[in-house]
């Protein structure tokens, strides 16, 4: 076949059309040959498998002689919430692992305002409980003595036997009006006198009193520990001030002013404000510092922090995970 186009190319085709046929002829010689029995194939790319990475807590700050951990009266005096000091508010919730079993058997201290109002043991824990996005703190239930029944219904916060002592405080709320007016005033005048009062919104507005203890450390020192607010009352954009406030003075000197130590300072729309609560003063530790239990509400969920005074310097020691929605 091959040899009579060639002949025809030479003989019979012109010269234009011979040259065409006869470089497709050398293009269709020159292709490669497949090799017999080859197949072209795809490479599947295998993912690697799946891993669930659980984050590790940062360090934790709890100083290991306040105890092994924070618990805090849950929906009745006989349920205590287990605040696991391992996880840190640097720390998800969902990614706790808690260890409970250390926990059962220990003797607990219960407190109320500062002061020791009884003694518990930890019957049983439950775990940390999930639903949907909301997740709880573990829980410990509480076998209390029969004579301290009455009184550690009204318990706030607990620490291991022997890691808190109670420490002596007045609260405005049962102070004599003559008193508490008196109490009120310094602590306006404090407020007023705290750096970051940046908002012009607020200036000039009264500062109100929400809670205030009062107690002498151990060195003899004058403590004022305080919430105080401020709002604006606009129906359409009600907004408010919330400080925390930690101030001392020489108790020598009953004339002298409370110089500030420690202050918190947040502001926004009321109904969605992280609102801070004073729980309880203890001097905790071997060292027996003083110390601020402080509990910190979202409305949607809760976490808690301890501020201490170590070194003459009354600074945030710990703060809790975060247990909500």
């Amino acid at each position: 076949m091959r040899w009579l186009l060639l002949w025809l190319m030479r003989h019979v085709l012109s010269e234009p059309i011979a040259i065409a046929i006869g470089l497709a002829l050398v293009a269709a010689c020159e292709r490669t040959t497949p090799t017999p029995g080859r197949k072209d194939t795809a490479v599947t790319v295998v993912p690697p498998p799946e891993t669930t990475v659980v984050a590790t807590p940062e360090v934790s700050t709890w100083d290991s002689t306040a105890g092994p951990a924070l618990f805090v009266v849950g929906s009745t005096p006989a349920e205590a919430l287990v605040i696991a000091p391992r996880y840190t508010d640097t720390t998800a919730l969902d990614s706790a692992r808690v260890d409970l079993t250390p926990l059962r058997g220990i003797r607990l201290d219960l407190f109320s305002g500062g002061k020791r109002v009884g003694i518990a043991r930890v019957a049983s824990t439950t775990g940390s409980v999930r639903t949907d996005s909301c997740r709880t703190w573990p829980t410990a239930r509480l076998d209390v003595a029969a004579n301290d029944s009455a009184a550690t219904s009204e318990w706030n916060v607990a620490f291991e036997a022997g890691h808190a002592v109670q420490m002596a405080l007045d609260s405005i709320a049962g102070l004599p009006s003559a008193d508490s007016a008196t109490f009120a005033a310094d602590i306006a005048r404090i407020a007023s006198a705290l750096p970051g009062d940046t908002s012009a919104a607020f200036r000039g507005l009264p500062f109100v009193v929400n809670k205030a203890w009062r107690a002498r450390m151990p060195n003899g020192r004058l403590l004022v520990a305080a919430i105080v607010v401020r709002n604006v009352n606009q129906e359409a954009n009600p907004r408010q001030e919330r400080i925390l406030l930690v101030a001392e003075r020489d108790s020598a000197a009953p004339r002298g002013r409370y110089d500030t130590q420690y202050s918190e300072r947040v502001t926004g729309l009321e109904e969605t404000l992280e609102t801070t609560d004073l729980v309880t003063m203890v001097l905790l530790g071997t060292d027996r510092r003083p110390t601020l239990v402080i509990a910190r509400d979202t409305g949607s969920g809760s976490s808690y922090a301890l501020i201490e005074r170590i070194a003459g310097q009354w600074q945030r020691r710990w703060g809790s995970a975060y247990a909500g929605c």
